[in-house]
Order: structure tokens, then sequence, then C-alpha cells
């Protein structure tokens, strides 16, 4: 039995670059990863710096929502996200931006998807 997540997720990381290269971002990383964790994308706009986690979702239609990308990001993964963040900053030498961990929803439609961008969602 295939694990359909992994094209889902695949396919809502396209879209979610898209999206932010459409408003501006140039994207640095894909799928950072570290012993301590992977973040989807950093990406950066001006002078700051976005480490973005991208949850995906497959929605049949507008009234079918189990559970929303936003409540899907737990305080592990928060303190995950933190941490990869310190560490690409280090490795980049990236000190003079301003960092933010943001978090991209990507609801999957049958025909469209609906992308909702939050660039503070929690405190680091």
């Amino acid at each position: 039995m295939s694990d359909h997540r992994v094209p889902l997720g695949r396919t809502g990381e396209a879209i979610a670059e898209e999206f932010l290269r459409r408003r501006g971002h140039t994207v640095l990383d894909r799928r950072f990863r570290t012993r301590r964790g992977e973040v989807d994308l950093v990406t950066q706009s001006g002078e700051h710096l976005y480490f973005v986690e991208v949850k995906t979702r497959a929605v049949a239609s507008d009234a079918d929502r189990f559970g929303g990308a936003f409540e899907a990001l737990g305080w592990r993964k928060q303190r995950s996200m933190a941490t990869l963040a310190r560490t690409w900053i280090a490795r980049h030498r990236a000190e003079t931006l301003q960092p933010h961990l943001a978090l991209l929803s990507v609801e999957a439609l049958a025909d469209r998807a609906r992308v909702r961008f939050l660039p503070d969602p929690f405190e680091a």
C-alpha cells in the first residue's frame, strides 16, 4: 500500500513555492534537513528570511474540512523550526536578515488550491 501523502506534500510544496515567488520571495533552500528535523522552504524577501513549513491537505469540497493545517503545527515542530532556523542562519552567515518562522497552508481541492500564508504563527 503506497502512502499518498508524499506526492500530495510535494505538490503542496510546489504550489507554496510558486505562491511565494509571485509575492517577491526568492527561494534559498528546499527541504533543509539536519538530525534535528526538516524545514520545507527557506525564502528571502528584502531583508526578511522565512523558514516555511508547508502543510497540505486534500479537500474533496469546501465543506470537507477535517482539521486545518494551521492546527497541525505542534510545539515539537515549532521548537524544531526555531533550531533549524538558527542552524541555517549560522551556516549561511545570514545574521543580518530578520528571521521569521512561517506556516503556509495548501488546501488542494479537485480543480484548484486555497493557499494561506502566516509569516509569524508563533513565538520562536
